[in-house]
């Protein structure tokens, strides 16, 4: 190549037959070389690309050169960005060698260099022209997450800050059953956890996307896979009375929607009763406790199963097993009743289906309606009667009154409620 101001000089000579000769003086100009190429690579952002230069030596001997990376757009690189490569490459004479040259940029945008390979003896050079387009970035990873409903499991990702300032994350997920917190920030020149919660309030599988956003370091996404198995069972309740009494007991579970949840309650077994609805209040992070009222009231000696499901489309379903033990009917009383009155006993059918009960009093002081027909799941007031036995005693009478079922079939038959009985005098 010619030097600034200089020119090539030359001569060419051309002898002739008759003994005389022609000169010629010869100038050139060798212009600097044009490019050996122009490259354009689109590359996402957040992912290292090498890119190789092939460069060719022009002379029989080898030649060592020295690498210049000077930037064209922008001018300076800002941290987040690198283009570089290794300082010198020997090739050799009559041989081309590929040059790695190293690109990675943490945001998006458009960097321009122009890379020369020059002879730092001869000043002979060749040169490239590259220009990296740094498009939005794919999803850095698949992360998978499995837990049953209501229970968290929880996850991290791993962020790398390779500058020198500390550096904020903002972090965004659409999907309500993750818990993050709002951002984190990451020292300088090393690496930050972000830790999150996966805690589904319905079975089945979903999925989402987990960014973290920095104005210094761009964007990182993450595909989340997201499977809630069904809940295991709440705390089962027992319950324990009489064939023809009831007990009531409180079942208890967590809410965790954060609004004011309905939820609709239903059992599987008529021994046991619950209201058709109740209503949650909005749940904190980690819940809101609901209490739901279910009575046991069987209808049948023995034990009896049943589960209690509570859903909401919002909340989810709940499963409380219930189990039941029904006892035969304890006597009662003592009742009192003064002579010459009436006093009324209330009884309940519990059984499912209109049966006729009879009632026997005794001793014969003691007079009662001998049967009746009662609705089910009615209460019937029966009413006995009391008279002294003459002769003017004014000492206690005791009695009974049974209640039974003689015609009844099935759970019924030979069942017996006893009412004590205490015939006073009166005050006269």
């Amino acid at each position: 190549m010619s030097s600034e101001g200089k020119k090539h000089q030359g001569s060419i000579f051309f002898p002739l037959a008759d003994g005389r000769g022609l000169m010629f003086l010869l100038q050139g100009i060798a212009e600097p070389p044009k490019s050996s190429g122009t490259i354009v690579r689109e590359i996402p952002c957040k992912r290292s690309h090498t890119e190789l230069l092939t460069v060719n030596n022009w002379l029989l001997k080898a030649q060592r050169f020295h690498v210049l990376i000077e930037m064209v757009k922008p001018e300076r690189l800002d941290p987040a960005t690198s283009i570089r490569g290794l300082d010198y490459l020997e090739v050799p004479g009559s041989a081309k060698r590929d040059y790695k040259l190293n690109f990675h940029s943490h945001k998006e945008g458009t960097f321009s260099a122009k890379v020369t390979f020059r002879n730092e003896t001869t000043q002979e050079f060749l040169f490239y022209n590259v220009t990296f387009k740094s498009t939005p970035p794919g999803v850095m990873g698949t992360i998978e997450l499995v837990t049953p409903v209501r229970q968290s499991t929880a996850a991290t990702v791993t962020v790398e800050n390779p500058l020198s300032v500390p550096v904020t994350f903002t972090t965004d997920c659409r999907v309500p059953e993750i818990n993050l917190p709002p951002q984190i920030t990451v020292p300088a020149q090393s690496e930050g956890t972000l830790m999150f919660e996966y805690q589904p309030l319905k079975s089945g599988e979903s999925s989402g996307r987990l960014t973290l956003q920095s104005a210094d370091l761009g964007l990182f996404q993450y595909d989340l896979l997201l499977r809630a198995t069904p809940a295991v069972s709440e705390k089962p309740l027992y319950f324990r009375t009489m064939l023809g009494s009831s007990q009531t007991l409180s079942a208890k579970f967590i809410n965790y929607t954060r609004q004011k949840t309905e939820y609709s309650c239903k059992v599987d077994n008529a021994d046991f009763h619950v209201e058709k609805m109740v209503m949650a209040a909005p749940g904190s992070q980690g819940g809101s406790e609901v209490s739901v009222e279910v009575t046991f009231e069987p209808i049948q000696l023995g034990e009896s199963r049943a589960v209690l499901v509570i859903s909401s489309p919002l909340g989810g379903d709940y499963t409380i097993p219930l189990y039941g033990s029904a006892l035969a009917p304890k006597p009662q009383g003592p009742i009192q009743i003064r002579s010459g009155s009436t006093i009324s006993i209330p009884f309940k059918n519990v059984f499912l289906q209109p049966t006729t009960f009879s009632f026997q009093t005794d001793p014969q002081t003691f007079t009662v309606k001998q049967s009746e027909a009662i609705r089910p799941k009615k209460t019937h007031y029966i009413a006995v009667s009391y008279e002294a036995p003459p002769g003017g005693s004014k000492a206690p009478v005791a009695g009974r009154l049974v209640v039974s079922c003689p015609r009844a079939t099935g759970t019924a038959q030979g069942i017996c409620w006893v009412y004590y009985l205490r015939g006073v005098a009166s005050e006269k």
